[in-house]
């Protein structure tokens, strides 16, 4: 059986759109209304039966039916009309008030002459949404049709009632009129709006309007699929607003497989709302979908619509079509009008322009293709000014469009596939993304009825796309769904009968799609001609090339276009619509695969090496996007099936290096600067799927010990990829997935109800899988070694929450849960509890921090979690912190599973979780008898009251806690003297952070006199934000002085001020001091108190850390300092000085102390104006053998390119430095360039450096990838 051509792709033109038909003059229904006759020649079997009033003379409207309407819509005689009014009585619903007219206005003689009964037969006015000219079956056979075997067939099919439609007036509304039926060779009609209005003056757009109507009425044949038919409307395809805010927009991320992230449901986008009525709005809006979803077809469709009356008949005068791929055919300079009137000669009349142009804010530009445009988009000046007959360089015709500088007035839609959206973005002011995804589900499944006509192929067909996600994600596409029914076709009529054996990946479709080209086995002249064939993809990928001319097809090794066997030129090929000697493939995904064979498979023609650089190429390319499904056919073609399928029916052989390339490529593989990062490593995931070979997927994953990816929606596709490749990487133990979704195919059967126990069990029997059924499956597999899951911000259902229960109680590996900021209700984490509580459960730290967005998480899910703690003999770290619905009533429940002997939770988070000095009495016996060691009750309304009952539990002899942390509890001073209490008869409190309370300097005295008692063992004291000043400062002094625990001090956001430093610094020094981290950020301090700080490091030998950001500091504060750094006593390890005021004059002797400097490892510049001079100081001392620093920060600083040469040097000589941050500063390509110089050196030991990357060129970005390769280890936080 013959192949059939494919029906609608990226490149084809809109489907016949037929109006109304016109028959023969029927007196009955038409009275006096003339009406000519259309004729069928021989030949033309795609005509359009359409009737063309001819107006009678000597009448124009007048008289009061006529008030108030515009003269363009006015009828004349012998026209009809349609005239939709708003209902004065009710001004929100729409009806018809006056009667539906044919023929003529009343009183003209035609409608005198008319019968009452005559002039319209019944009238039915339905809302509609959209118009369907294009399902309206229009076919008639007409008196001359005879012997034409198309109207013949059609006319046994036209019995069924007439339908037709009529825009409103206002371009908007539509109303459905229903009329009389149709009659064997006899077709009646209520309207024509085919034949639009003109004003007076208005001759070449007139003759334009026809001019495009007669180009676009008719199916071009290089799309055209005998016998199947698809409208170009709903339910068959969808465009959606790509927007930020439903999410739509990700569509643009990736690339083929998108389809599946629009839910069926999200509202379409109509054609006529692409643009608003409003004509002083000059809009941009960016129609984009990947190759072969029918952005031309689109495109053309608006075209003629617009030109039949249907479309924007008041919002555009004139519309005109630019095709991107004709522009690349023209050669030297063109003037606007050769663009915009190439196909019109007639109409290129310096006065047919200027009509046609006469009012710019009612002009549509539509430039169909811009992905395919191979001229450069050069900028010009402001000034720019160009005459429509003018002749110019392309790229300046197109810029002034692209830019609004030619015609600021005019409408602009361009279509582009989303890789060229780098490019257009720049030219662009305020554009409106609007996706076109293909087929819904539904146009999907009529589709397939129309190809096969049985239902029972359907069925089978439709089973077999819906065994591989790719397949299914793959046919929302026409073009690409074309080819897969084509297969599958074959395949039922052939020797298999059925398709269970028929291999059901992608790669597999497109070989047999091949191979029925072909003989099988290919003879010799096959073999060869498809070896051209693959070298004439090849080509044409890596010069962005999908057209061809006649020409150039013939290749070596290929044979002349004319003598290739019919089904190779009929279903490989499709000529241009616009040209007679210029293909292209039928569909950009063959060419794709015939690429992908070109590089797999070896060819004696073919040099090895070089095919083996382009691979490299070709893999390594920074615009993976452009050529993923390249990619994915190369893994897939690695497959044994498949390879040996190839070979058999080709005679081919697999190039023996092709296989190890793909596997360095992947373990190697490294972006920077991917603005879809997440979704470069999913789509790597989706190539391992692809291949299915378990010791390659393997050995390509072997070297992964941790998985993170986040901000990712996973179709049901990436859900199998995904788990495919979790399952096969051995060595994995930490796998996290940030604020990603999981959708589904279709809706969960139901809401579960309120389950007793057995939940599991309940949830298979009465819901579907749930979206993350393929992943659990995975994660339950006893080879799993995963000890952590994260899946932080993810939306997870109930069935989500049940198939982690079941992972919960099998996985004995899994140690940690989190679920932070998870969408996850009560019904939920009753699922998780039940898997918790079961023996095999090993989950040591779960945490459930923030899941309390619409109410998911409330005090009812404490009864549960309180029977988890009672018999779970292993979780010990519970964070419930962020959710405020727990309140006290939580606590309660909680409590009463934390007071049963065995549990076994040493760590409890309840921050901001709307608790009272209530829920201090129920914790107070937990402390006392329990095994908890840290406590957190931060941003809770505890209030002195509730630190009193506290207390009385934390001085019980058998209180085992160590970390109270009771910050922003709305305490002062006088719960001072109750912790004061604490801390000396306490041995085991070890940390007490009482940041952002108001305890000012009266209460910090009373704790300091707990803190000065033997017992007291805190190391850790939290006091930022306390409101003190310098008077608290001797009785911290005195602690330090005394105190032999207290190894960290918190005093930041204070305004202790110098003086306050001073007297911190007497105990700073005392011999017995034991603090080693000091955090004096933004406590008001001045360049005076850096003497006093500098004597502390020259005399205190524990002093490892010191925080002086957001001080005054200075030049002189940083000279003083410096000679603390310099001493050979000074331990210091980590100094921050952001926000501090450093300039460059203070850079010399910051020098001198790296060089001097026995242990400074760690330096923060954040925010200080070093400037290039500063930093080339700083390099002299980080070039010094002596000199120990390891991390070097700084960011925002004011640097250019000009001291990335000073830092290259520093980092080929440096022994030690070993993470240099440098976000912020406006380094440029060359500075870019220069530190890419140093990090190759061989003696160069740095392995993180932080650059801003998304202002650089591509070659910039280029390099960075190169040098990721070179350096595996090295870490570019971009």
């Amino acid at each position: 059986m013959p192949l059939l051509r494919s029906p609608i792709a990226g490149t084809g033109s809109s489907p016949a759109q037929p109006s109304p038909a016109g028959g023969s003059a029927s007196q009955s229904l038409l009275g006096a209304f003339p009406v000519k006759l259309p004729h069928c020649p021989e030949c033309r079997c795609r005509h359009r039966a359409q009737a063309e009033p001819q107006p009678s003379r000597g009448w124009s409207p007048s008289g009061p039916a006529a008030d108030g309407l515009p003269s363009v819509l006015a009828p004349r005689s012998g026209e009809l009309l349609v005239l939709r009014l708003r209902c004065r009585r009710e001004p929100g619903r729409s009806r018809l008030e006056k009667p539906l007219l044919v023929g003529g206005w009343p009183g003209t003689p035609e409608m005198a002459a008319a019968a009452p009964g005559e002039r319209v037969g019944r009238l039915a006015a339905k809302r509609r949404g959209l118009p369907s000219w294009a399902s309206s079956s229009a076919a008639s056979r007409g008196d001359q049709c005879g012997d034409c075997r198309r109207c013949s067939s059609a006319g046994s099919a036209v019995e069924a009632e007439k339908e037709a439609e009529w825009r409103g007036v206002d371009g908007r509304d539509v109303w459905w009129v229903g009329e009389q039926s149709h009659r064997h060779n006899q077709l009646e009609t209520l309207c024509t709006p085919d034949t639009p209005r003109y004003p007076a003056g208005a001759g070449y757009r007139k003759k334009y309007r026809e001019h495009v109507r007669k180009k676009y009425q008719a199916p071009e044949d290089g799309k055209s699929c005998p016998g199947v038919h698809v409208p170009f409307s709903e339910p068959y395809t969808k465009l959606i607003k790509a927007s930020e805010e439903d999410g739509a927009d990700e569509f643009l991320q990736r690339r083929w497989r998108h389809r599946g992230m629009v839910p069926e449901q999200m509202a379409a986008t109509s054609i006529d709302a692409l643009f608003s009525s409003d004509s002083s709005m000059a809009e941009t809006v960016v129609l984009l979908g990947m190759a072969g979803v029918g952005k031309t077809t689109m495109a053309r469709k608006i075209l003629l619509d617009w030109a039949s009356g249907r479309l924007f008949p008041e919002r555009f005068d004139s519309v005109f079509y630019i095709s991107c791929r004709q522009l690349d055919l023209v050669k030297g300079q063109a003037s606007l009008a050769d663009l915009i009137l190439k196909n019109y000669p007639e109409l290129t009349p310096e006065e047919a322009i200027k009509e046609l142009l006469m009012n710019p804010n009612k002009l549509l530009f539509i430039m169909d293709g811009f992905d395919e445009l191979n001229s450069s988009i050069e900028l010009q000046e402001d000034n720019l000014s160009i005459s429509p007959c003018g002749k110019n360089p392309l790229s300046v015709l197109l810029n002034g469009l692209l830019t609004k500088r030619v015609f600021p007035e005019a409408c602009l839609l361009i279509t582009t596939r989303p890789n060229a959206l780098g490019s257009l973005e720049n030219c662009l002011q305020s554009p409106r993304y609007v996706g076109l995804l293909g087929f819904t589900a539904k146009g999907r499944e009529e589709y397939f009825h129309q190809f096969f006509g049985d239902k029972k192929l359907v069925a089978q067909a439709l089973n077999y796309i819906k065994r591989n996600e790719a397949l299914l994600a793959m046919s929302f596409v026409p073009g690409v769904c074309w080819i897969i029914c084509t297969v599958t076709k074959q395949e039922l009529e052939g020797s298999r009968g059925d398709l269970s054996q028929v291999p059901d990946k992608v790669t597999a479709v497109y070989a047999l799609y091949l191979s029925h080209l072909c003989a099988s086995p290919c003879n010799s002249a096959e073999r060869q001609n498809l070896r051209g064939l693959c070298s004439l993809a090849a080509e044409g990928i890596w010069k962005k090339r999908i057209w061809f001319k006649a020409e150039e097809i013939q290749k070596p090794g290929l044979a002349p276009f004319d003598s290739l066997p019919p089904t190779w030129s009929e279903n490989l090929f499709q000529r241009d619509p616009n040209s007679d000697d210029i293909y292209s493939f039928v569909h950009l995904s063959v060419q794709e695969f015939l690429t992908a064979l070109f590089y797999v498979f070896e060819d004696e023609a073919k040099d090895s090496e070089t095919a083996k650089q382009e691979t490299k190429v070709l893999l390594e390319s920074k615009d993976q996007g452009d050529l993923s499904l390249i990619v994915l056919f190369m893994f897939g073609l690695l497959n044994r099936k498949i390879t040996k399928y190839v070979q058999e029916q080709f005679g081919w052989k697999m190039s023996s290096a092709i296989q190890g390339d793909l596997l360095e490529w992947f373990k190697g593989h490294t972006q920077i600067n991917s603005v879809f990062q997440n979704y470069d490593q999913l789509e790597r995931f989706h190539f391992l799927y692809e291949i299915q070979e378990k010791e390659f997927v393997q050995h390509a994953l072997s070297h992964w010990t941790e998985l993170k990816m986040d901000w990712l929606k996973f179709t049901p596709l990436d859900q199998a990829a995904l788990s495919f490749c979790v399952k096969h990487c051995l060595n994995l133990e930490t796998l996290s997935l940030y604020t990603c979704s999981f959708l589904s195919k279709g809706p969960e059967a139901k809401e579960l109800p309120t389950l007793p126990s057995s939940l599991c069990q309940q949830v298979q029997k009465t819901q579907k899988h749930s979206e993350m059924h393929l992943l659990c499956q995975v994660l339950k597999d006893s080879k799993s070694k995963i000890r952590k899951l994260e899946l932080n911000g993810c939306k997870l259902t109930d069935g989500c929450c049940a198939d982690l229960s079941t992972v919960l109680s099998t996985n004995q590996m899994l140690a940690e849960l989190n679920l932070q900021a998870a969408r996850l209700k009560d019904s939920g984490l009753k699922f998780l509890c039940e898997g918790l509580t079961r023996p095999n459960c090993k989950v040591e730290k779960l945490r459930l921090w923030g899941c309390d967005r619409d109410r998911c998480l409330t005090h009812a899910c404490c009864s549960d979690l309180s029977d988890v703690f009672s018999s779970s003999q292993t979780l010990t770290d519970l964070a419930l912190d962020y959710n405020s619905f727990l309140g006290d009533q939580g606590v309660q429940l909680l409590c009463k599973g934390l007071e049963h002997p065995s549990c076994q939770l040493q760590s409890l988070g309840l921050e901001q979780c709307c608790l009272t000095a209530a829920s201090c009495r129920d914790l107070t016996p937990v402390l006392c008898t329990s095994k908890m060691r840290k406590l957190n009750l931060e941003r809770n309304k505890l209030g002195d009251a509730g630190v009193k009952l506290l207390c009385e539990g934390l001085k019980y002899p058998g209180c085992k806690l160590q970390t109270l942390l009771l910050g922003t509890c709305e305490l002062t001073a006088a719960c001072c003297g109750d912790l004061s209490s604490v801390l000396g008869v306490n041995p085991t409190l070890t940390e007490l952070t009482l940041d952002y309370n108001v305890l000012e300097d009266s209460g910090v005295q009373l704790l300091c006199e707990g803190l000065k008692q033997p017992n007291c063992q805190l190391r850790i004291l939290g006091l930022g934000h306390c409101s003190l000043t310098a008077a608290c400062c001797g009785a911290l002094s005195s602690v330090l002085a005394t105190s032999q625990s207290l190894t960290e001090l918190v005093v930041e956001c204070n305004t202790l001020g110098d003086a306050g430093v001073k007297f911190l610094g007497e105990g700073l020094k005392h011999p017995r001091c034991r603090l080693q981290k000091l955090n004096l950020y933004n406590c008001d301090l001045s360049p005076a108190c850096c003497k006093d700080l500098a004597s502390v490091l020259s005399s205190n030998g524990m002093m490892s850390e010191l925080l002086l950001g957001s001080n005054k500091l200075g030049e002189l504060g940083m000279k003083l300092l410096c000679e603390g750094l310099k001493h050979p006593h000074c331990r210091l390890q980590k100094l921050c000085l952001c926000g501090s005021e450093i300039t460059p004059g203070a850079c010399k002797e910051l020098s001198s102390a790296l060089r001097m400097s026995p242990m400074l490892e760690n330096l923060d510049f954040w925010d200080n104006p070093l400037e290039d001079s500063g930093v080339r100081l700083l390099c002299e001392g980080l070039k010094d053998p002596g000199c120990r620093l390891q991390v070097l920060s700084m960011w925002n600083c004011r640097l250019t390119a000009a001291s990335c040469e000073d830092l290259c040097s520093a980092l080929s000589t440096s022994r030690n430095l070993k993470e240099l941050l440098l976000e912020g500063n406006e380094l440029g390509d060359a500075g870019v360039r220069l530190l890419c110089k140093g990090l190759r050196q061989p003696s160069c030991r740095l392995r993180k450096i932080g650059l801003d990357t998304d202002k650089l060129m591509g070659k910039t970005v280029e390099e960075l990838v190169s040098l990721k390769r070179f350096k595996p280890d090295l870490i570019i936080d971009t």
